[in-house]
């Protein structure tokens, strides 16, 4: 299965707006970046089971359909760990362009990037390799599944005589793949095609406005990231705050942790140079990166703490158009 990173629904009701091209430089200080991954599901669509099932039932052939589970939830845990830190890492170094799995990598997390999608890699082909030398006995062990089992739904695996063997590992492996892959960015000033001068401009500037958007897009998605972890803080203070003794939620330190990486990353992210959102990032790195320690032990603390993250949190809910008093649900 392969899958695209796709932009989360945006909270705003305005745009933001962001600076014009010639002031950006989009094209020398970001590119595009997809991440594609494939994966066996371990899942398998059984038609004569589901039209038993049907029939057993007196329902119509398509009312429903069996899916087997072919191996253990389990078997294949570690591969689907690895394949979820991968593509959060990248949707977290990236930001939103296009439905079609291109996300804008800017320059400053280049690097970053390549070194975290290696280390990535290597983990997922490396939980692979593991899965791939216990299938054989995992398969063979599948009489979880009774008559539904059939060996032809297993990649690789061939019946000889009463034995079941994994006679094609190559099967198998092809299953799997992890890839990137950059492009440039579109230039509508780099837009060279032998057609009449109306229709040039015209497709240029088609180009540019579709570059706006998508900056638009990729500004909103760092606000919302931002708004996200301090509403999370903010709701958090709140409810311990106002907890009695001993009935009090801990304070858990990835509410503080949560807060360092955006904090830390978004200034190379931020590649419309959006000043206000730089203020905000300072704003946040001075008043709310505390030790949760020290939240737990001090009042005065955990007071000012919880005062900071409401302010900060109505402040940006305002700039970005939403109601007064906007919650995140955590």
């Amino acid at each position: 299965m392969t899958t695209a990173a796709v932009p989360q629904a945006s909270l705003f009701t305005l745009d933001i707006p962001v600076p014009p091209r010639q002031s950006t430089s989009l094209a020398t200080t970001a590119m595009l970046s997809s991440l594609s991954i494939c994966q066996w599901s371990g899942y398998k669509y059984d038609p004569d089971a589901s039209e038993e099932l049907t029939s057993m039932h007196g329902a119509e052939k398509d009312a429903a359909r069996v899916n087997k589970r072919l191996v253990p939830r389990s078997e294949l845990e570690e591969i689907t760990q690895a394949v979820g830190r991968a593509r959060h890492d990248h949707d977290f170094l990236t930001l939103p362009w296009t439905d079609d799995g291109w996300r804008v990598l800017p320059a400053a997390t280049y690097f970053e990037h390549c070194q975290k999608m290696q280390e990535h890699k290597a983990a997922v082909l490396s939980a692979v390799s593991k899965f791939i030398a216990r299938y054989e006995d995992v398969v063979r062990n599948q009489s979880r599944l009774g008559t539904l089992r059939k060996v032809s739904d297993y990649p690789g695996m061939r019946q000889e005589g009463d034995t079941l063997r994994f006679v094609y590992p190559q099967e198998l492996r092809e299953k799997y793949s992890f890839a990137t892959d950059v492009k440039p960015l579109p230039d509508a000033n780099d837009f060279r095609v032998n057609i009449g001068d109306e229709e040039r401009e015209r497709l240029k500037k088609q180009i540019a406005e579709s570059v706006q958007a998508s900056l638009r897009a990729s500004t909103r998605d760092l606000w919302q990231r931002l708004y996200d972890v301090v509403g999370h803080m903010s709701t958090r203070m709140a409810e311990y705050n106002s907890a009695e003794e001993g009935k009090k939620p801990r304070l858990y330190k990835s509410m503080v942790t949560n807060i360092v990486e955006i904090v830390d990353v978004l200034p190379r992210l931020n590649i419309t140079a959006d000043e206000e959102l730089n203020r905000m990032t300072d704003t946040i790195r001075h008043s709310l990166l505390v030790d949760t320690e020290e939240l737990r032990k001090s009042e005065t603390l955990r007071t000012d703490t919880a005062k900071a993250a409401a302010d900060i949190m109505q402040r940006m809910a305002a700039y970005m158009g939403l109601p007064a008093g906007s919650q995140v649900v955590s």
